[in-house]
């Protein structure tokens, strides 16, 4: 069963919006040049600078089974992270369009999206009092209700009588963009082959001998115990153990397509453990990267990934870089939401 609701929605800057009541903030970097999301927060570019857009939104109750991509110029899928329920569409400071319906109509959670686009080029930089363009936005549930609520940490701080997080997660979302926002995807398509990064090296803080592994937008998952050996894992969560019990250590972070069939040498030990990603988002907690961006471990999204922990300590010697090193190998298993699910 689906819903739909048709209008005409002003736009300027050449964007539509689709937000919630808060300080979530969209992405900037559209890469499709079509639409892209962010925590709270979506984006879509028109052709138009300023004036009227046509705009359809469809409710649906599970993803479309076809691409109905005929008389469409482009068609792109982007997932949407709801913290409220309240995801509407509007113009870039135009305010939100009170005609069309909220596209999380299921509450907060996350949902899909595809955006439909005709006639973007026909006047583009014009300002239209009739549309030329026009626009269909189909969402649907993916994961929502309590569980999903205690994945995303909806309503988690309330429950425990501590501060809601959301604005520092949409802040983190807009201090540190990529690789947190959704840059979108053709629809009907599998996510783009990715490749491998390229080694990694940083400097992190350990504190009481932990070194800790989290998605930062959502540092809700109980973290293991510290483990007596390398590493521990939890759903979500990971932790290494250091030698020192606070200060800095040196870390690399070395990707891998699949299990290294070697292990690496001038470690002194070494641990493997598999951990499960419901996000897709792990990143290492206080880590200081040589680059403009904190490095993803599990850049290929959701599932389930094995990580190889080298550890060593070193004698003084002339070096800026701390004494105590971890080598961290990561690599897929298994990739996707069933790959992900974790046991209730």
């Amino acid at each position: 069963m689906s819903t739909s609701a048709r209008a005409e929605v002003y736009v300027s800057h050449h964007q539509l919006l689709i937000q919630e009541q808060g300080d979530a903030v969209a992405p900037f970097d559209v890469p499709n040049r079509l639409t892209a999301s962010a925590p709270g927060a979506a984006v879509i570019l028109t052709g138009l600078h300023t004036g009227v857009v046509d705009v359809t939104i469809r409710l649906a109750d599970a993803p479309p089974t076809e691409l109905g991509d005929e008389g469409w110029d482009e068609v792109h899928d982007v997932q949407l992270i709801s913290f409220t329920g309240e995801m509407r569409l509007g113009g870039f400071g135009m305010g939100l369009a009170d005609s069309l319906p909220v596209l999380t109509a299921h509450g907060p959670g996350r949902y899909g999206m595809r955006v439909h686009a005709r006639g973007r080029d026909v006047a583009e930089d014009a300002v239209s009092g009739v549309p030329a363009e026009f626009y269909q936005v189909t969402a649907w549930p993916i994961d929502v209700g309590p569980q999903a609520h205690a994945r995303l940490g909806i309503g988690v701080a309330r429950e425990l009588g501590l501060p809601d997080k959301s604005r520092e997660i949409r802040e983190w979302a807009k201090q540190h963009g990529l690789p947190q926002s959704e840059r979108g995807r053709i629809a009907g398509a599998p996510p783009p082959r990715q490749h491998v990064p390229a080694p990694e090296r940083a400097v992190a803080v350990a504190d009481e001998h932990r070194l800790r592994v989290v998605n930062p937008f959502q540092d809700t998952a109980p973290a293991p115990e510290l483990p007596a050996g390398l590493v521990a894992a939890a759903p979500d969560s990971l932790v290494i153990r250091t030698l020192k019990r606070r200060g800095t250590v040196d870390v690399l972070i070395n990707w891998q397509p699949s299990a290294p069939r070697f292990p690496a040498e001038g470690w002194e030990e070494a641990e493997e453990v598999e951990f499960v990603t419901t996000t897709g988002v792990m990143q290492v907690v206080n880590l200081s990267p040589d680059g403009d961006q904190r490095p993803n471990l599990t850049y290929q999204g959701a599932g389930r990934y094995g990580l190889r922990v080298h550890g060593r300590s070193r004698g003084r010697r002339l070096s800026n870089r701390p004494r105590e090193s971890y080598l961290l190998v990561v690599w897929p298993i298994e990739l996707g939401a069933a790959a992900a699910r974790v046991p209730t």
